[in-house]
């Protein structure tokens, strides 16, 4: 059920507009992002959502508006901003203990809370046993959880997720996706999840942003108000879909 009225806003985006050249990708979009949730967005093929998510880690600069973080302006060099991508991201020199690290090396974190914080998250998403494995040697599932569990290890006030999970084959997805849902209840991270798969946003999210064609904005949004965990087959369930498939399937 969700609980918005009760938590803070962790992220506010106000007014963000991207224009490239005469091209406007994003036009004048506005929400808010609640403390702890998992919020997924979804819209047609083309609309920006890669273009959004890197506006949001501030890979890029906005041509207008602004986004904040506990009420200050979005700074990676301030704050934790974690980014899983749809393509295999695992550096294959590196172990897959040292790939989980490498997000708290980079931030600097003393020895003793890195070795802490990593034995704890690899315990968590089932990888203790192949810490001292490379890429090359596991399976793109165990990959995926390995770009995973280096996105929640650096505490992200953050973690932006790109259609994570597009590559793998179904019964790969339904997996990981139990696994994300278990890992950020336990951790209670604040996660914005990006995928064209309705049925999977229905599954995971606690709330669903639909986006329009571009020049994009926020079209409407849905809240999943549904036990965990979630059952494809429950009516509520299918309804959600199919209010959601309706609200982008038309223009």
């Amino acid at each position: 059920m969700s609980n918005n009225g009760k938590r803070e806003a962790k992220v506010t985006v106000n007014g963000l507009t991207k224009k490239f050249g005469e091209l406007l990708v994003l036009n004048d979009i506005s929400f808010k992002v609640y403390e702890g949730e998992l919020l997924c967005i979804v819209g047609p093929t083309g609309c920006g959502k890669t273009t959004f998510l890197n506006l949001l880690s501030r890979l890029i600069p906005p041509t207008k508006g602004n986004i904040l973080i506990d009420g200050k302006d979005a700074d990676p060099k301030k704050h934790n901003l974690s980014f899983v991508f749809q393509e295999p991201s695992c550096m294959p020199w590196r172990t897959v203990k040292e790939n989980i690290a490498y997000g708290m090396e980079i931030k600097k974190l003393p020895q003793a809370d890195l070795d802490q914080r990593l034995n704890k998250i690899m315990e968590l998403v089932g990888l203790t046993e192949s810490a001292n494995l490379y890429p090359n040697q596991i399976s793109s599932s165990m990959e995926q959880r390995v770009a995973i569990a280096r996105a929640f290890a650096v505490n992200p006030d953050l973690l932006l997720m790109d259609e994570p999970y597009g590559q793998l084959d179904v019964k790969l997805r339904y997996y990981l996706e139990d696994e994300l849902v278990r890992i950020w209840q336990e951790l209670k991270s604040t996660v914005l999840f990006v995928t064209h798969n309705i049925e999977e946003a229905v599954y995971v999210a606690e709330r669903i942003l639909i986006l329009t064609n571009k020049p994009t904005t926020v079209k409407s949004e849905v809240v999943v108000d549904l036990p965990r965990p979630r059952d494809f087959r429950d009516p509520k369930f299918v309804e959600i879909r199919k209010q959601v498939t309706e609200l982008i399937k038309w223009w």
